[in-house]
């Protein structure tokens, strides 16, 4: 660094000295005018050079926080010396050894020194219960104007369950404050993680379990791969995959409930729901007793997420049968009539849909949403 500084300045003097001595020699009166103006353009040449080589010399030299952004300092250190061609050196040598490098004097008088007085200490208090709900932190999320507060808001989900915090998380990540959503996007992507992780241990795990224990693992893996769609924590292809594996285990609860079919193939077992499907359809009186031999110890839980995938797959048909077998094996009809709704309303049968939100008594899981929409169909 030394032998860089070296050169530059012995460059920078050696072409000053060159063009201080051009512009002495064009002063001779015996000169021609050609000959003065070639002497001065060297001149002004030599001094450009030397402007540059000093300029990289103190440009070296200056703290860092004046080196930045580094065309503009050397521009402006190079207009001095260029401008001034001693002075302008002295000068800018002058600024760097002294006023730059030396820390600037501060007096004493002008400090004054305050002791902080000794407040009373009183614990924080540490509630059994986290004193806010699930609204109220979907409005800071919606509504607070300090994004400090909304990511307080974001953060506070940890100690709720994930089904509850998602809606939550799910609105952080539309937020505009880069901390927010990245915080809510981490938070998602480690319940992704989790429920990943438990589907694959279960997957795992499930040629070793007894046969009658099998079923209960089935129906597991199926909840967990149909969490992961439900709240849209997988996209695209993955999204997919994770609602084809929760069919197929399904399939296989609903097909074989007292034996592991892990030889037969997904078609076979898909025929033999749909075959009980269409029976329950067809013999209404006696669906009970034949659902019953069919399914064994399949109750109306099973046919009812059986509904729901097949419904998000976008087989309405068989959705709608499902749910037929859902209510035989005992499930509520008011549970069931909003997805009766939905299926009609697909199946652009809109009278039939008006039918079933006409007869449905409870608020429904959207509350405001569901309430609007049977208005709308009563007028």
């Amino acid at each position: 660094m030394r032998r860089m500084y070296r050169l530059l300045a012995f460059s920078g003097v050696t072409a000053e000295v060159v063009a201080v001595l051009l512009v002495w020699l064009s002063a001779d009166d015996a000169l021609a005018d050609w000959q003065e103006g070639a002497l001065l353009f060297m001149a002004a040449v030599f001094h450009s050079a030397s402007s540059y080589y000093l300029a990289r010399m103190f440009w070296q030299a200056l703290p860092r926080r004046y080196k930045l952004p580094p065309r503009r300092s050397l521009g402006l250190l190079f207009a001095f010396l260029w401008i001034l061609p001693v002075f302008g050196a002295l000068g800018v040598l002058w600024s760097i050894t002294r006023a730059l490098k030396q820390p600037r004097t501060r007096s004493a008088k002008n400090v004054k020194i305050i002791i902080l007085p000794e407040l009373p200490f009183s614990p924080p208090v540490i509630f059994p219960v986290p004193p806010y709900s699930q609204g109220a932190l979907r409005q800071i999320v919606h509504f607070a104007q300090r994004s400090l507060k909304r990511l307080k808001a974001v953060m506070a989900t940890r100690h709720m369950s994930p089904r509850e915090a998602m809606e939550i998380w799910s609105k952080a990540t539309r937020d505009p404050i880069d901390d927010v959503r990245l915080l809510a996007y981490a938070m998602k992507d480690a319940h992704e993680k989790r429920l990943t992780d438990r589907v694959l241990a279960l997957t795992e795990a499930l040629p070793h379990l007894p046969p009658r224990a099998q079923n209960a693992c089935r129906k597991t893996i199926a909840a967990l791969c149909w969490e992961l769609v439900y709240h849209k924590l997988v996209q695209g292809a993955v999204r997919q995959h994770w609602l084809k594996n929760a069919r197929t285990q399904m399939e296989v609860v609903l097909g074989s409930p007292s034996i592991t079919r892990r030889d037969v193939p997904s078609a076979s077992v898909s025929a033999s729901v749909r075959a009980a499907s269409e029976a329950s359809l067809a013999s209404p009186k006696h669906e009970m007793g034949e659902a019953s031999s069919l399914s064994g110890s399949v109750n109306a839980d099973s046919w009812l997420l059986y509904g729901r995938i097949l419904l998000e797959s976008g087989e309405a048909a068989l959705a709608r049968k499902a749910f037929v077998n859902a209510q035989t094996h005992g499930a509520d009809q008011q549970q069931l009539l909003p997805w009766f709704a939905e299926i009609a309303f697909r199946q652009r049968k809109f009278t039939e849909a008006k039918a079933c939100l006409s007869a449905l008594a409870r608020v429904g899981e959207k509350g405001r949403e569901l309430a609007l929409v049977r208005a709308w169909w009563n007028k």
